[in-house]
């Protein structure tokens, strides 16, 4: 008996200790106790931040001296948009009248007993704390709690990017070295999200790049050009003139990112050119009809002009072309809409399509674009202009020799102009030309029954020298 006796008392004694060391011992170390800040999980929070851009973009349109947008970013608005992105499929959070379930206490609910609190942050002159917490539930109880803390060491680079460096990641109560501390983290958030963190970050904060190698997050203009090169091409060709010039300012207090865009440099000039006068083409017919029309005034010069055919297009038939070609490749409506005390409030960030004028030898391309507000008179008008020489090379491209450029008061020297058209297309700016292969020529002007030999712009007219086919 006493043999049997020592023999359970060892067995039980090896027991405890096992589950001390898989069971006790891990959830002690993972325990960490979390509040989340759902003071700032109210409507108020984003109020200040809306009302400041709903004043600046206002006077932007309506004050032709108003110059720059400055904007505050509080810790509050940040938590009160992370907030709404992670509760966006539960209607349930907090909501009062759904109190008592569980899915009014937390943002997410996994399996029924596990409860995502929430990430929030807290921002001081010099760091970022990233904060996330879950609780384990069972019976309307709360039995267990956990969560994480990425703390960012906040630097300015030299090429003014503003560089995140992680300094502490601390999973539960433990403080590992941080590679062992970001694979435990990644671990735990993998289990209850099925995401990595990196996945994670990369759904609710896309505007920037974060890289697990170096354990750093970096906002800057390759960063912010990718984001909203997915909204529109535009924003992004923008931003890398705002970058290059400067434009953009940013600074980090214990309140907030504060922001100041310089975007009265962009405000179109008295001396921009207007868009012409010009039938639109409605379908395939309208076209076709044209076309024929051309076909038969190439027929007739052939004939009286044989050793030399040509024929000049105005500047109506140059856009008209133009504009049925591109369609909406290039034309935007942007709504940036919210709400403001209640009331919904909308701007458009809008476009010309590409437009063609022609003076003298020189043809100039042109889109305009406008600011407005629904229900307020006036715009904020911008316009990108780009001057140059026709002609045409060996091989039958059209070829736009580069006069000059700019948008507003900036002047786009060729580095920058071939950025932006390569956000667009990344092999139509050559050197300080613009090339439109022959193959594109042809399909403007099918139907025509021509093959044009060269091209230039005289007397504000284009003139096509052509073969018939």
């Amino acid at each position: 008996m006493k043999f049997l006796y020592k023999l359970v008392l060892r067995i039980t004694i090896v027991l405890l200790v096992l589950a001390l060391i898989f069971i006790v011992l891990p959830l002690a170390l993972l325990y960490k106790k979390t509040t989340a800040p759902i003071d700032q999980y109210v409507a108020s929070s984003e109020t200040a931040f809306y009302t400041e851009l709903d004043s600046e973009l206002s006077t932007l349109i309506t004050d032709t001296n108003a110059d720059s947008i400055t904007l505050s970013v509080t810790e509050a608005y940040l938590n009160r948009v992370i907030q709404k992105a992670l509760s966006k499929d539960n209607p349930k959070y907090l909501n009062p009248s759904d109190e008592g379930e569980m899915a009014h206490d937390y943002m997410m609910v996994f399996g029924g007993s596990v409860g995502l609190k929430g990430l929030w942050t807290t921002i001081s002159d010099d760091q970022i704390k990233i904060t996330a917490g879950a609780d384990f539930v069972m019976g309307g109880s709360v039995l267990y709690q956990t969560g994480f803390e990425i703390i960012f060491d906040i630097v300015l680079s030299e090429n003014d990017e503003y560089y995140l460096k992680v300094d502490k990641i601390q999973m539960g109560s433990m403080r590992l070295p941080l590679k062992q501390s970001y694979q435990l983290t990644n671990f735990i958030v993998n289990q209850v999200t099925s995401k990595s963190l990196n996945e994670l970050v990369a759904d609710y904060m896309n505007f920037g790049d974060f890289d697990a190698e170096a354990f750093s997050f970096t906002v800057g203009e390759t960063e912010l050009t990718d984001f909203l090169y997915d909204i529109d091409p535009t924003f992004a060709a923008l931003l890398k003139i705002i970058y290059k010039e400067s434009l953009l300012v940013m600074d980090i207090s214990d309140t907030g990112f504060d922001i100041a865009l310089d975007l009265g440099a962009f405000r179109r000039l008295n001396t921009d050119l207007d868009a012409p006068v010009f039938t639109k083409w409605e379908n395939d017919l309208d076209k076709a009809a044209f076309m024929a029309s051309l076909a038969t005034q190439a027929a007739t010069n052939a004939f009286l002009n044989p050793t030399d055919p040509r024929m000049d297009l105005t500047e109506a038939d140059v856009n008209a072309i133009l504009d049925y070609t591109l369609g909406d490749k290039v034309q935007f409506d942007f709504p940036i809409k919210f709400k403001l005390n209640g009331n919904d409030i909308e701007y458009k960030f809008s476009s010309t399509n590409l437009f063609v004028r022609m003076q003298g030898d020189v043809l100039s391309i042109h889109l305009k674009m406008s600011l407005t507000k629904v229900g307020m008179a006036g715009a904020f008008d911008m316009q990108f202009n780009l001057r140059g020489n026709i002609s045409m090379n060996a091989n039958g491209d059209m070829v736009l020799t580069i006069l000059d450029s700019n948008i507003g008061e900036i002047d786009l020297d060729q580095a920058t102009l071939a950025s932006l058209i390569a956000i667009f297309h990344e092999d139509l700016m050559v050197g300080n030309t613009i090339v439109i292969p022959k193959e594109k020529i042809n399909e403007m002007f099918q139907g025509s029954g021509i093959v044009i030999n060269n091209s230039y712009v005289i007397n504000g007219e284009l003139r096509l020298h052509f073969g018939l086919e």
